[in-house]
């Protein structure tokens, strides 16, 4: 398996907060990630912890990178 970041070092290493990756990842915008461990019951939250793949994380980042925005 690939190294694993935490929504913190992602978000550290493309200039966005935590908050925002939590966001993005509600509305089913961003990059892929992962939850590791056993499922919880039906009914309850999903408390397991969120990871990002590096090599996927960067590729994202990569791909979304712009230099200038056109205006409408």
């Amino acid at each position: 398996m690939t190294d694993l970041l935490r929504p913190e070092e992602f978000a550290a290493m493309i200039g966005l907060s935590p908050r925002t990756l939590a966001n993005w990842r509600s509305n089913g915008r961003g990059p892929k990630y992962l939850k590791l461990g056993p499922e919880p019951p039906a009914g309850k939250q999903d408390r397991r912890p969120v990871l990002y793949e590096r090599d996927v994380a960067e590729r994202w980042a990569t791909a979304h990178q712009y230099t200038r925005t056109i205006a409408r």
